[in-house]
């Protein structure tokens, strides 16, 4: 130790403890964690090329979000098979 030092070099590693352990979340009774949306979500598969033009055709319209597009074109699906 150097003079006029009091303590260890690294002492404030010692003096802090061990880090306090978070709290583990439990599910909700329906499956669902915190931050999850109420609805069931589903993966959907398409291609990446596909997903991209279509996000650059949407940003240069300046319109909604893909997720917003896909679940319109979806539901007019259904209610022309209806």
């Amino acid at each position: 130790m150097k003079a006029g030092r009091q303590k260890p070099r690294f002492a404030y590693l010692q003096d802090a403890g061990r880090k306090a352990e978070g709290r583990k979340v439990s599910p909700a009774p329906d499956g669902r964690r915190n931050g999850d949306t109420s609805e069931r979500l589903e993966p959907v598969y398409v291609r990446k090329e596909t997903v991209r033009a279509v996000w650059r055709e949407i940003k240069k319209d300046g319109g909604e979000s893909v997720s917003e597009l896909v679940e319109d074109l979806l539901l007019m699906w259904l209610r022309d098979r209806a």
